[in-house]
């Protein structure tokens, strides 16, 4: 196992041993996971070097229209707040390919009531990009007039075995052991855990990294999450789980059953 940490300019340098649970400096932590090298950013964004892919997960655009046609009035900013983000996680990264893995959009109306300028600046920020957007269960139909392919999955080829990429997870914990030829890239259920320190509890985005599978972390401005403790995540999770935790500006791996001990406690 090797921790790959980022430097100040952006290069990746590699330190032999067991990654450590303690913080990083910075906020973009880059690990290895069955065979792929992975870094992982604090927007919740994934970057996969080897095929300069950029990975976003559960963007849920427009969701505050959503919520204002159904009579409960948010600032509507989450869409050009996520899409900055995201225009940002580009810039950072310089990937070839970006690949959003479902609900990118809070349901299939929402393009068509994005306003104008935010729309002209999703499609800018696919210029000269390969981007694929997955289908999710918000977001099953993708509206002609968003740029791009649209895929219900994708497989790619890694270093080492065919991975997959696709909104919900495909295959328990168990099955992930069996299948280890096989690597999953999915969000769908938003994963938070619950990290302490200095004597309190605080709720932490996380990417779930398990024996087959990478789950990613919702990226959108006004998405909230899901409790690993929850009966959605049990048949994904293990002892041997590990976790990223997203700090307000650093990450940390840990095992997940060294952070469920310490709840127990």
């Amino acid at each position: 196992m090797h921790d790959h940490r980022i430097s100040a300019k952006g290069g990746m340098h590699r330190a032999s041993g067991e990654v450590s649970s303690g913080l990083s400096s910075r906020s973009h932590l880059a690990f290895d996971h069955a065979g792929e090298c992975f870094v992982a950013s604090t927007s919740g964004a994934l970057f996969w070097p080897d095929r300069e892919t950029l990975l976003v997960a559960d963007l849920h655009l427009e969701k505050g229209s959503a919520y204002a046609r159904g009579g409960q009035f948010l600032p509507p900013y989450d869409s050009q707040a996520t899409l900055d983000q995201l225009a940002r996680d580009i810039a950072h990264f310089s990937p070839a390919r970006v690949i959003c893995l479902g609900d990118s959009f809070h349901d299939v109306e929402g393009p068509a009531r994005m306003s104008d300028p935010v729309m002209q600046r999703l499609k800018s920020l696919g210029d000269g990009l390969d981007w694929t957007w997955i289908i999710g269960n918000h977001d099953p139909v993708i509206a002609s007039s968003v740029k791009g392919m649209v895929a219900e999955s994708l497989t790619l080829q890694g270093n080492h075995r065919e991975v997959t990429l696709c909104h919900e997870p495909q295959q328990t914990a168990e099955e992930g052991q069996a299948t280890s030829q096989a690597l999953e890239l999915c969000g769908h259920l938003h994963p938070v855990t619950t990290i302490h320190a200095r004597g309190r509890a605080m709720r932490r985005k996380c990417f779930v990294l398990s024996a087959g599978r990478i789950i990613l972390p919702a990226y959108g401005a006004y998405t909230g999450g899901l409790s690993l403790s929850d009966d959605a995540f049990a048949a994904l999770i293990d002892k041997d789980t590990r976790l990223v935790v997203i700090g307000r500006q650093t990450m940390a791996i840990t095992k997940w059953a060294d952070l469920s001990r310490v709840r127990r406690r």
